[in-house]
């Protein structure tokens, strides 16, 4: 190991701490391929925090910089080490965006299992740029992403339509077809919630299965850093997925809240494995066209090639696509009333729909709950990877005999989602 990696190194445990003067210079990788202009914030974890032009910051795992970029994390560290005035402390839990992020909704207490894994620490989300530009607005929302913000989206609508998805009216619309499918989905959320306990319970044992441990060194070493976050992920992925009531009881602000900054929590750590300037480089690709004051375009890449431009326009200080203005246009201020009218026509079918449901997932979870409790239950590597190996077996024959009557029928139109 180097000695400047092994300097920075025994400085994990501290909080990061901000120099008072820097500037954006020149960061490069240990391979030469990539770089990138930022300045530098402190250190987090195994990781360097630089701050990019458009105000977002990005962990770079120390390892993975060249030895001058090392040296000089060191050097700033160490100069800001000297000046605590200076410091800028981690948050260790996700902090609720304050009233001037846009929402005046406190986040409320969840239960946490207590095989919920930690969260990893994100800055609080500034507040969203009203009257922005085109390009303001598509760098804000870009670099809060990957700050760990996906909750973002929910900013970027205009306030007149946040107001009205979280009033009493609209959420008391919804209420009767989300709870129908609460009920219906809640076996496949107990199963759900089993993986995520066994992934989260058994690290060892599932690092240690045959299959993982016949994969390449090189596979192993990026499985290692990326098995935490991934778990952390899925959990609140599920937890987020499953919890729709919260939206009922207090308001979808308070629900992207919660789980916004949990899930970027993760999904900004995994983000930070990509070699530096990768992202950069992919959202380079996005052309922002601002016409006037009113109107522009966004040119997206796709993943398969080409692009996908959008028309965006100017309606209540944010940027929106311009065929959503149109119709919230149209339909805005109706939501309550349409969710009603279509609950009332369609609510017999839907019914129907979400007892079948509820009849194929209860015959499905039982069936998992029989390899997913054994996988939980053990207490050495030997019985996990018998277990695994019976849940391979199960898994295989049920592929095999399964039939078109064990598929649950195509689903009535949800009136709370128009789906």
């Amino acid at each position: 190991m180097r000695p400047s990696l092994s300097f920075l190194l025994a400085f994990l445990l501290f909080l990061p701490a901000t120099p008072e003067e820097v500037s954006a210079e020149t960061w490069t990788d240990n391979t030469g391929q990539f770089k990138i202009e930022a300045e530098f914030v402190g250190v987090e974890g195994r990781s360097i925090v630089l701050r990019l032009s458009d105000g977002s910051t990005k962990n770079v795992p120390i390892e993975r910089l060249s030895e001058a970029s090392r040296n000089r994390a060191k050097q700033l560290y160490e100069a800001a080490k000297s000046k605590p005035a200076a410091a800028r402390p981690m948050i260790a839990e996700p902090a609720t965006p304050d009233t001037s992020s846009g929402s005046a909704t406190p986040s409320i207490a969840r239960n946490r299992d207590d095989f919920a894994p930690a969260v990893p620490p994100v800055l609080p989300m500034p507040a969203f740029p009203d009257n922005g530009s085109l390009q303001q607005t598509v760098d804000f929302v870009i670099g809060q992403a990957l700050a760990g913000h996906p909750e973002v989206v929910w900013y970027a609508l205009p306030a007149e339509v946040r107001r009205e998805v979280d009033s009493d009216e609209v959420r008391a619309a919804m209420r009767p077809s989300i709870e129908m499918q609460v009920d219906a989905q809640k076996p496949i959320q107990d199963v759900a919630n089993k993986v995520c306990e066994i992934l989260i319970r058994q690290k060892q044992f599932i690092l240690n299965t045959p299959m993982v441990k016949m994969a390449p060194p090189q596979v192993m070493q990026m499985v290692q850093p990326l098995y935490d976050p991934a778990s952390g992920l899925i959990y609140e992925l599920v937890h987020c997925a499953f919890d729709s009531k919260m939206m009922l009881d207090d308001s979808v602000t308070t629900f992207v809240d919660h789980y916004g900054p949990r899930i970027g929590g993760h999904l900004r750590v995994l983000v930070q494995t990509a070699p530096p300037g990768m992202i950069e480089q992919f959202t380079s690709q996005i052309v922002v066209n601002q016409i006037d004051d009113s109107s522009g375009t966004i040119t997206v890449p796709k993943q398969g090639g080409g692009t996908t431009v959008v028309e965006m326009v100017a309606y209540g200080g944010r940027w929106m696509p311009k065929d959503f203005v149109a119709t919230w246009k149209e339909k805005g201020g109706t939501m309550a009333s349409g969710m009603a009218e279509q609950f009332e026509n369609n609510q017999e079918a839907f019914k129907a729909s979400q007892q079948q449901m509820a009849q194929a997932t209860g015959m499905i979870a039982g069936m998992a709950n029989q390899f997913l409790q054994p996988m939980l239950d053990a207490k050495t590597q030997q019985e996990f990877d018998a277990a695994v190996t019976q849940a391979m077996m199960t898994a295989a024959m049920f592929q095999n005999q399964a039939g078109p009557g064990l598929a649950p029928g195509p689903a009535a139109r949800n009136p709370a989602f128009g789906q």
